[in-house]
């Protein structure tokens, strides 16, 4: 095996067939400037147009430099993140996403920062206004807010960063059924900087977050990494203690001045609302429990079906 390069660039791919090769072209172009050894690592998440054709193609063009991975599942951008990381063997591993829309020269922007600050984790941030659709940004800016807000991570990341590989080397073992690449690496560093980088549309295709998908991301990612849903729970019942409460001592008011019914309403009602609010409770219990559950089984966050070493 030849000796492990400076640099390693891990691309989660899906259906991307039409912009890998510029992509990966583009990125060389970067690296011969700096005058810089490489390695790109393409995983494709299951794509389901010709990207796997396309990476074995590149594979013939670049030879050792390229390592192509082909999962068995469609695992998720975060999880094959998590797969490429685990056969990068740059001191310093760069993410990118495979549309182009962030581009890859300003890969330059991120190792100069990195190297100057001694930094573990730049992140590209956004110069100008993301060129994302509306609900795409409205789903990365609430997810954004809920990490900065209850989380680790500071609500400013992207896609677009480089990682130094002692930190790498911390997350490679990470199992879990659900898996957020940012807020992992916020655990094992504090050495953060960030670099405003360009951010165009997209060249080809459309995002694969439709709003459902965004829904359920933002969903595992609270329960997930966050205990919003107990700290609602438990604010929730305080407060519906306390409105009972008030309800109560105002219907045994009107009962004794002014001798009013209390009726089989007000009865129902409580019992209505009371059960529902220890059947929601119990809900958010059981999302926690059958994450836990998860863990147990140690199900492996990504399966390969074929490499190209």
């Amino acid at each position: 095996m030849s000796h492990a390069p400076e640099y390693s660039l891990v691309v989660p791919v899906y259906n991307s067939e039409r912009t890998l090769e510029e992509l990966c072209q583009r990125a060389e172009l970067t690296f011969q400037k700096l005058n810089a050894s490489f390695e790109i690592i393409l995983v494709n998440d299951l794509s389901t147009d010709g990207s796997w054709w396309k990476i074995k193609d590149l594979k013939q063009k670049y030879g050792e430099r390229l390592l192509g991975i082909n999962l068995r599942k469609n695992f998720g951008q975060h999880k094959a993140l998590i797969c490429g990381f685990q056969f990068a063997r740059g001191e310093y591993i760069l993410t990118i996403d495979d549309d182009l829309q962030f581009f890859p020269e300003d890969m330059e922007l991120l190792i100069a920062r990195a190297r100057e600050t001694n930094a573990d984790l730049v992140y590209g941030t956004y110069q100008d206004e993301r060129q994302h659709a509306p609900v795409r940004k409205w789903g990365s800016n609430f997810i954004g807010f809920i990490f900065e807000k209850f989380g680790n991570t500071t609500g400013q990341g992207s896609s677009f960063k480089i990682i130094h590989k002692s930190v790498i080397d911390k997350i490679k073992d990470y199992n879990h059924s659900f898996t957020f690449v940012d807020e992992i690496l916020s655990w094992h560093t504090t050495k953060i900087e960030w670099v405003p980088v360009r951010h165009a549309a997209r060249k080809e295709g459309n995002s694969g977050y439709s709003v459902p998908k965004l829904v359920l991301l933002s969903l595992n990612l609270i329960f997930a990494y966050t205990t919003i849903p107990l700290r609602f729970m438990t604010w929730f019942g305080l407060a519906s203690f306390w409105i009972s409460l008030g309800f109560a001592f105002y219907f045994i008011y009107q009962k004794i001045v002014n001798g009013s019914p209390l009726g089989f309403t007000t009865l129902i009602v409580s019992i209505f609302m009371s059960t529902g609010l220890i059947l929601f409770s119990l809900g958010i219990i059981g999302e926690y429990l059958n994450r836990l559950f998860a863990l147990q089984h140690r199900k492996p966050p990504y399966q390969i079906q074929e490499m190209l070493k």
